[in-house]
C-alpha cells in the first residue's frame, strides 16, 4: 500500500489525535516533525504531502517561483517583511483625531495630507498631533509593539 493511500484512510486529518498526526506526518515526510510545529501546520503540511504524492506535486513554473523565493529568503530572511507594509498609490487612510477627520492619500512618491506632500506618515502624524509618532502605528496600519507584547503577556 502506498503512503498516500495509507494516509488517505484517515478520513479527516484535522481530527486525528496529535500523536497520531505527528506520526503520519513523519511517515509522509520521512523525518519527524519539529517539536514546535503546531497542529494546524502539521495538518496542512500533511494534506499537501498527500496531494503531492497523488498528483505529482507543484507545476514546474510554481516550483521555479518557490525556489526563487527560498533563495531570496536564504540571502535575507527579512526580504518579505518589506512587502507586507506596502501601500498602493491611490489608497486613502482616514484617522479621527480629537473628533476631527484626517485623510491621507497614498502617492507613488509620498503621502498627500491637507494639500501638501509629505515623505512619511510619521511627519503627518506629528503635524496632526503635535508630538512624535510612528506613522504606521498612528494610522493603524501596524500595531505598536509594546501593546502587542502586553496583549500577548496578558493572554498567557
Amino acid at each position: 500500500m502506498r503512503k498516500s493511500q495509507e494516509l488517505q484512510n484517515n478520513n479527516d486529518i484535522n481530527h486525528l489525535p496529535l500523536p497520531e498526526l505527528r506520526q503520519k506526518w513523519a511517515i509522509a515526510w520521512g523525518v519527524p516533525p519539529h517539536a514546535k510545529i503546531g497542529r494546524a501546520m502539521l495538518a496542512k503540511s500533511l494534506e499537501y504531502k498527500i496531494r503531492e504524492q497523488e498528483k505529482g506535486g507543484l507545476e514546474p513554473e510554481l516550483q521555479d517561483r518557490l525556489k526563487k523565493f527560498i533563495s531570496a529568503y536564504k540571502r535575507n530572511s527579512r526580504c518579505f517583511d518589506d512587502n507586507v507594509q506596502r501601500l498602493k498609490p491611490g489608497t486613502r487612510l482616514v484617522k479621527i483625531w480629537k473628533e476631527k477627520r484626517h485623510s491621507v492619500l497614498i502617492l507613488a512618491n509620498g503621502f498627500e495630507y491637507d494639500g501638501r506632500v509629505y515623505s512619511s506618515l510619521s511627519e503627518i502624524a506629528a503635524t496632526i498631533t503635535g508630538s512624535r509618532w510612528n506613522g504606521w502605528v498612528f494610522f493603524g496600519i501596524k500595531k505598536h509593539r509594546r501593546n502587542t507584547e502586553a496583549a500577548n503577556e496578558s493572554a498567557s
